[in-house]
């Protein structure tokens, strides 16, 4: 029997998750998040929320010693950490892809904590929609035209339409996803998606 802890417009993700089998916890959240994003498309679902979920007990967690170059931490509830990598690479995609992209384009500030994220990704298919994103925003840096070089970025984030786009430069965007992927390349065999050649942001890739 499915549990789904909702109240309103609130939903208590560890609770969801806590009582019940990772898809069935995946179900609760589609089918709220789908029904709360037919009321207002331009406010967080309850995808958005779940990932900002999963990024908080993260950031309270504890530090991995991974590699100095990556730093990234770990949730201290194991049971629920092993959940979430099973409903985030399993039974929320592909909706969770959007989601994923635009949270880290969006992380302008704390780029780095983009790994507290990416830490939790073992789907190649997740894996491969970032790649294609950092090539899509990688072209971009070199649109002369300055109406346009944005418009990916910005679309990926979904600001409120008046924000400014200083925050949607193809550089810095694809400079984010960049370091995402090579700390994904320490963590997974990618050689079939990508190589090292691949994620110069110094080669034109038209």
């Amino acid at each position: 029997m499915l549990s789904n802890n909702l109240s309103g417009n609130v939903i208590d993700f560890e609770n969801v998750i806590a009582q019940n089998d990772p898809k069935d916890a995946a179900a609760v959240i589609m089918e709220s998040s789908d029904e709360e994003e037919e009321l207002d498309p331009n406010k967080k679902d309850l995808l958005d929320r779940f990932l900002d979920f999963v990024y908080f007990k993260i950031q309270t967690g504890y530090w991995e010693d991974f590699n100095d170059a990556y730093p990234t931490k770990r949730m201290n509830d194991e049971v629920l950490e092993k959940k979430i990598i099973e409903i985030l690479n399993e039974h929320l995609y592909p909706n969770i892809v959007l989601k994923i992209l635009k949270f880290m384009t969006r992380n302008v500030y704390e780029p780095d904590t983009n790994l507290f994220i990416a830490n939790l990704i073992h789907s190649k298919d997740i894996i491969h929609s970032i790649y294609n994103t950092y090539v899509l925003f990688k072209k971009d840096v070199y649109d002369g035209n300055k109406e346009t070089r944005c418009l990916n970025v910005m679309k990926i984030q979904q600001f409120p339409i008046q924000t400014s786009n200083d925050l949607s430069s193809p550089l810095e965007a694809a400079a984010r996803l960049k370091y995402v992927l090579e700390f994904l390349t320490l963590k997974n065999n990618l050689d079939d998606i990508f190589t090292k050649e691949d994620l110069l942001l110094s080669v034109n890739p038209a």
